[in-house]
């Protein structure tokens, strides 16, 4: 539930300050968790509001990121789940910027499916095949970097200290604590997109932000002996042992909300 609470949120924001900065510029902006659609009316795009419209989103994404792993920092003594969901909004907000960069080499040009964000961009700007592929290896390794230092914050989550003091403990630990909940929240996100956002587009999008996030805890799980465990860094979650009544009423109203606006709503000013 904390993986999917976060993922819904950071997706949606995404959207949110994309037809935000959209508005800015004159444009209405049809917003649905799926993306946002522009009423250019007798506005015409130019290559500045191009640029900050497109380009805003991903901002503001990799400053969320920030603004979760600081949170996550500040609070993490305090046993408490939001700090689970800052961690887990760290990761995918990071996870998302780097897909940033990876959609405009998958379809360069103004092709439909990734054709968003910063592929508009990127094309917009007529950067060349060679130049984007060069972009994506700097999106790519700021991920890669950051992913090197996630396996310890998720291991201090540990109710015990000999639960992540070895590294085949860690390994075990931080594949039923990390993994299996990506794998399953990721299933689930797919399939509540199946039936309340059909669109092709969006499936693919989100395929390679799911792939981005899992290769970033797939780089955090190979490097995880590299974070060694002191018994005063564990937290002792002993909470995430139980389901969070909190936790589940967020889960289901993001559903509920989410699921209410599939059609889509305008800014009221």
């Amino acid at each position: 539930m904390a993986f999917v609470i976060a993922y819904m949120l950071i997706i949606f924001l995404f959207t949110l300050v994309t037809a935000l900065m959209g508005k800015i510029f004159g444009f209405d902006s049809n917003i649905n968790y799926s993306g946002v659609r522009f009423d250019i009316g007798r506005h015409k795009w130019d290559t500045l509001s191009i640029f900050m419209v497109w380009s805003f989103g991903t901002i503001f994404t990799a400053l969320l990121g920030s603004l979760f792993y600081y949170l996550f920092s500040q609070f993490r003594s305090t046993v408490n789940l939001a700090n689970l969901v800052f961690l887990w909004g760290a990761v995918i907000s990071f996870s998302v910027v780097a897909a940033q960069g990876l959609l405009p080499c998958i379809e360069p040009g103004e092709r439909l499916a990734c054709y968003t964000n910063l592929t508009v961009v990127f094309a917009w700007l007529s950067i060349p095949t060679w130049a984007l592929y060069v972009l994506c290896f700097f999106f790519m390794a700021f991920l890669l970097f950051f992913s090197i230092y996630t396996s310890k914050p998720f291991l201090s989550f540990s109710y015990s200290f000999s639960k992540v003091s070895k590294t085949n403990r860690k390994r075990k630990y931080y594949f039923e604590t990390v993994i299996l909940p990506y794998l399953i929240g990721s299933g689930a996100i797919l399939l509540y997109h199946n039936f309340t956002y059909p669109s092709v587009n969006f499936h693919i999008i989100n395929v390679v932000y799911i792939i981005c996030i899992g290769i970033s805890l797939a780089v955090s799980f190979l490097v995880i002996n590299i974070n060694d465990m002191k018994s005063e860094e564990v937290l002792r979650y002993k909470n995430l042992q139980t389901i969070s009544p909190v936790l589940f009423i967020i889960f289901v109203l993001l559903l509920i909300f989410f699921t209410a606006t599939n059609k889509g709503f305008y800014l009221p000013f």
